[in-house]
């Protein structure tokens, strides 16, 4: 079993390979050479072919994970190519992100209350990073623009808006042998636009937003901000998540260009 999974890996990875390729060259090529992408790594020693890592990031929008994997993906490889947590409501949604979790890459975490279920992900991630893999999640329960009262924090200079961390990244932290990469990524929250259903003012994604104001005209940025590793083994759960959240946090008031 443990072989078939590994050949699973190794055809996703190809798969991945292809499909980042594809996404990279149409999509995320051309905004990059005309600086509408930037990438920014605080650790300039940073050895990025390494297991045992988890990635938390903010939450502005549903590419975030995607598009750094698509970016990073050939400093991976396929042995340390991240597995990405997707909440299990999404994955059962689109098939697409089943086929993702069907060849290895997507782990599920149960966002809805079940509190058995939720456990059983978390006992898969921890042991994802303990067999030496890489491990990215999100640390808000979902997107920023979705905060409800007492969930937004804002960045201590610029004020800029993030949604509270839960404390599954700090579980995940503290775990023996694991080091945390905070990052953080800016602009995508622009792939979204306010739209009114059913008399209700909800944001959702534009296409418009993302192939015209971004990718043709590029009116607005993306950047993302990759920290220097922490090791938060000995530390409680709520103390690694608050120093996540911290970093993460501190990296929305760092220069843009």
């Amino acid at each position: 079993m443990k072989v078939f999974r590994s050949w699973l890996r190794r055809i996703g990875y190809v798969f991945s390979c292809v499909l980042a390729v594809l996404t990279v060259v149409l999509f995320f090529q051309i905004p990059r050479a005309r600086g509408k992408i930037k990438e920014i790594c605080l650790d300039e020693k940073l050895v990025w072919n390494k297991g045992g890592r988890l990635y938390v990031s903010n939450h502005p929008s549903w590419l975030d994970q995607f598009l750094s994997l698509a970016l990073r993906l050939l400093h991976w490889g396929p042995e340390f190519l991240p597995f990405v947590a997707v909440a299990n409501d999404s994955i059962k949604r689109i098939p697409f992100l089943k086929f993702l979790q069907d060849v290895a890459f997507l782990v599920p975490i149960e966002r809805k209350g079940n509190s058995s279920l939720a456990s059983s992900h978390i006992r898969k991630m921890v042991a994802i990073l303990n067999g030496g893999h890489n491990l990215m999640i999100a640390g808000a329960t979902g997107r920023d623009f979705k905060a409800v009262d007492g969930e937004l924090i804002l960045s201590p200079e610029k004020r800029k808006p993030m949604r509270r961390f839960t404390q599954l990244c700090g579980i995940l932290a503290v775990q023996p042998g694991v080091e945390t990469i905070p990052w953080c990524v800016q602009g995508t929250e622009n792939f979204y636009k306010e739209v009114t259903v059913k008399g209700k003012e909800e944001m959702r994604f534009s296409a418009w937003n993302f192939f015209i104001e971004f990718w043709l005209l590029g009116k607005f940025k993306v950047v993302l901000v990759y920290g220097r590793p922490l090791v938060l083994a000995g530390k409680s759960r709520s103390e690694a998540t608050e120093i996540i959240q911290s970093e993460v946090l501190s990296y929305l008031d760092l220069p843009e260009g």
